[in-house]
């Protein structure tokens, strides 16, 4: 990580800033962002050196903090030769568990001096990955007669996260923490904090991808001017071998018409003649391809500038959009955003180009204080979008826009039921749906999708641009617009709609969402319950909570004053 906020993130952070018209190492850090101490790796504990942490947290295999019995749970039905390294009890060192004979096998791996091994009379390799990588051939019994297995199978943190606690990498880990908040302030501060970590990973993606086309560029180059030589190269062959040809054909000519020359010279000076003829063909056709490929080449490195440049535009963007945040947040803060932001650039190198590239154009539409909810309970979930409807109803009334009652209302709220997930609340037609997201390494989904994304507000602004269909059939729409309004930081006289212990009291309009029936939880989920059929919106035929005639709405929603706010009884329904 560099010092300031200008080149904050990994070099490629600071070589685009730099790219993009901001030299780092001319500006001074950010007024209320002070220089950072030199980041510690994640995957290592205090006192490893970062060549020995080196493209760790890259690899499946590497599980953290994980226990000794977490291990072992998951290497019990493995085959011999199955490993994965975790974080030893002595800081600084790692523990190999490798499968063999049916029994887990531990080797400490000491760290020392810069390297590693087993003992300290093997400290020869630079990494942790590099040991990995040699016992892959070479038999663990170099160092113990008793193991003589080599690290066969790697076992992946991923597959087995649903076995037991699942493992995350730090950066993950804070998230979660943030919808635990206890009080008024501590909620403001913790989505200040979200705030920044969504405008300093979309910079960092923003960096990583400029750096990928800068890495283009180079090897584009490198190629033309490898081109470029060879033509050189082709062209000064042709410019000497056509003279050749032309004396070769003058003297063969002599030669034929010479009644003192034997045949076989003749025919000497024949084949050399179609020997260099045919060079010159083969050499022409070589030209002629080096030409085209060099042309093609110019074409590809236009596209790769033109790409550069939007990358570049886009950094620079990206960067005023972080700095803005930066002003805007209370300085007491400022000495928290050293891990915030050591953690970031790790979190998106090690995200797929292929996300990355997905995510980085992707509008940041809304900052986490509209859509993050601090409250677990699904009925003042309800509440709270049933609210954020009425509200768009009476603003569209105020300027005269008659259209349907808007849907794909959201929040993101704390399971009741699961430590581990959140949960989305989603308005649709006359449908508040409840839909667990899960965690792994790759981030946060839905249960039961392949879509992870490395952060809450990432997950939102996929499904901003992408329909709910694609996990649930019945939640036919986008995440259109955030449940709370923005908040403004002047404003703190009173505790904030969407923190902790506030209750969104029912408007008489929509007491019709409470029914036990229609508030349902995740939709790609058979219902714990079966309702009884309703013959004006029920089908006999319906085994689930889905409503086939549902009711309409009002064409305008008349205006009500809201009761005082009263606590919500609990119903007795399973709870997302």
């Amino acid at each position: 990580m560099s010092s300031g906020p200008e080149g904050a993130g990994t070099s490629a952070g600071t070589s685009a800033g730099t790219s993009a018209g901001t030299p780092a190492t001319t500006h001074p850090p950010h007024p209320i962002f002070p220089p950072l101490p030199p980041s510690t790796p994640s995957a290592a504990t205090p006192g490893t050196p970062h060549s020995i942490t080196h493209n760790l947290m890259e690899q499946s295999w590497y599980w953290g903090d994980a226990d000794r019995s977490s291990v072992s749970k998951a290497l019990s039905d493995q085959p011999d030769g199955s490993f994965v390294v975790r974080n030893a009890s002595t800081p600084g060192d790692f523990t190999l568990c490798v499968k063999f004979e049916g029994q887990v096998k531990l080797l400490k791996i000491v760290v020392k001096d810069g390297k590693c091994g087993f003992n300290s009379d093997s400290m020869t390799h630079q990494s942790v990955t590099n040991l990995v990588d040699f016992h892959r051939k070479i038999s663990l019994n170099l160092y113990n007669d008793a193991l003589n297995v080599c690290l066969l199978y790697p076992v992946s943190v991923r597959r087995n996260s649903q076995n037991g606690k699942p493992l995350f990498k730090k950066g993950h880990l804070q998230q979660r923490l943030v919808l635990t908040a206890k009080n008024d302030k501590e909620w403001r501060d913790r989505l200040e904090m979200e705030a920044l970590r969504a405008v300093h990973l979309a910079f960092e993606r923003g960096a990583k991808l400029f750096d990928a086309c800068h890495q283009e560029m180079e090897k584009a180059e490198g190629l033309y001017h490898s081109l470029n030589q060879s033509i050189k190269e082709t062209e000064l062959k042709l410019r000497q071998l056509v003279p050749l040809a032309t004396v070769e054909r003058e003297i063969s000519e002599e030669i034929q018409t010479s009644l003192s020359t034997s045949e076989m010279i003749k025919e000497v000076f024949v084949n050399n003649g179609e020997f260099i003829k045919e060079s010159i063909r083969r050499m022409r056709a070589e030209l002629k391809e080096l030409l085209e490929k060099k042309q093609e080449l110019s074409k590809i490195t236009d596209e790769i500038e033109s790409k550069k440049q939007h990358a570049k535009h886009r950094l620079s963007e990206l960067m005023e959009v972080r700095n803005a945040v930066y002003d805007q947040m209370d300085p007491s803060l400022c000495t928290r955003m050293a891990q915030l932001l050591d953690t970031g650039g790790e979190l998106i190198n090690s995200e797929p180009m292929k996300v990355t590239q997905l995510l980085a154009d992707l509008e940041l539409r809304w900052t986490p204080a509209q859509f993050l909810m601090c409250s677990s309970s699904k009925e003042n979930a309800a509440n709270a979008l049933i609210h954020a409807r009425y509200r768009i109803a009476q603003l569209d009334k105020a300027v005269g826009l008659k259209r349907e009652p808007m849907d794909g209302i959201f929040l993101i709220r704390a399971s009741k039921s699961y430590t581990d997930k959140l949960v989305l609340s989603v308005l649709h037609g006359e449908r508040v749906s409840h839909c667990l997201i899960e965690q792994n390494e790759e981030g946060w989904g839905f249960e039961h999708s392949n879509v992870y994304l490395t952060t809450i507000h990432d997950f939102v602004r996929y499904y901003a641009h992408n329909s709910l269909e694609t996990h649930a059939d019945a939640i036919k729409t986008k995440l259109r617009v955030p449940a709370f309004d923005v908040a403004t930081k002047e404003d703190t006289s009173k505790p904030m709609r969407n923190g902790p212990g506030q209750v969104w009291t029912p408007l008489p309009l929509s007491m019709k969402y409470m029914e036990k029936a229609l508030l349902t939880d995740d939709p790609t989920r058979p219902p714990s319950w079966s309702p009884e059929p309703r013959p004006d919106s029920w089908s006999p035929r319906s085994t689930e909570s889905r409503l086939i005639r549902p009711t309409t709405f009002p064409a305008t929603i008349p205006e009500i004053a809201e009761a005082p706010e009263a606590e919500n009884p609990e119903i007795a329904e399973p709870e997302n």
